[in-house]
């Protein structure tokens, strides 16, 4: 991708080794920013949760001084070519309050990445969230963590549909109601690349994105909510690719309001 040819130049949503399962050093990436000309990359790694060690593939508790370590290291390192950003990307749950307290303290910002819902004690995973039960308990948990003022983004926050072919009124509005919540506490909505990534399914005849999905962003655009484009890369490659352009071409579509730096 030539660097003369690009639309985006930042990128907030970005995966590194010790998540275990993307590749890459923070250095890969701020290099790779630096040859497409990014003004800012922020890296945001999948923040260590002990209850979720055996559920997701993360950094373990271990890991994050060495994450942290390297964050520091790299924004003076390069601070003289591009403007390098701490962050992590994380879940939601109820209670936990210190944890987020003692990462805002250290990172520059976090990422509302809800890969898990609590519903009736047990956790289930996002994709395959099913019932209206679950769809409703999504819906609760990022509401209400977007109220707290901890996460600059949201992300992918469709991917509470992944499993749902066709959406109805119930659903559509719970979809509103996130739009709403985000749009209310000023939290940028993501138009995810690695959803394009994913590929497409073909529902009535028609073919789209598993996510981002076109149903939830129609109330983006009709509540003029904020929105970020972001390649949750877990390639230093990826950070401006076909699925990025895609991800533009969805926004222009749809008639979106996008960000491209965080406030």
């Amino acid at each position: 991708m030539s660097p003369k040819n690009q639309i985006i130049k930042t990128n907030y949503h970005t995966h590194m080794y010790l998540c275990r399962h993307a590749s890459g050093t923070i250095d890969d990436y701020i290099e790779e920013a630096i040859k497409l000309n990014f003004t800012e990359i922020g890296i945001s790694d999948h923040a260590p949760w002990e209850e979720l060690i055996n559920r997701s593939e993360r950094m373990y508790p271990n890991d994050y001084e060495t994450y942290k370590l390297q964050l520091e290291e790299a924004v003076k390192k390069y601070s003289d070519q591009i403007k390098v950003k701490k962050g992590l990307e994380i879940e939601y749950f109820r209670n936990k309050d210190n944890f987020y307290k003692k990462y805002l303290k250290e990172m520059d910002y976090m990422i509302l990445g809800q890969h898990y819902v609590e519903v009736d004690g047990k956790l289930i995973s996002t994709y395959r969230i099913s019932s209206d039960k679950e769809l409703t308990a999504y819906k609760d948990q990022v509401v209400e963590a977007m109220k707290t003022g901890y996460f600059k983004i949201l992300a992918h926050p469709d991917l509470f549909l992944f499993s749902q072919r066709e959406i109805g009124p119930t659903v559509l509005k719970l979809c509103e109601e996130i739009v709403l919540a985000a749009k209310e506490n000023n939290v940028l909505l993501e138009i995810n690349a690695n959803g394009i990534r994913k590929g497409r399914i073909t529902v009535d005849n028609e073919v789209i994105y598993r996510y981002p999905r076109n149903e939830f962003f129609e109330f983006a655009k009709k509540y003029d909510a904020k929105c970020i484009i972001s390649s949750d890369a877990h390639k230093p490659e990826l950070l401006y690719d076909e699925a990025i352009e895609n991800a533009i071409k969805f926004s222009k579509t749809h008639g979106l309001r996008v960000e491209e730096e965080l406030e």
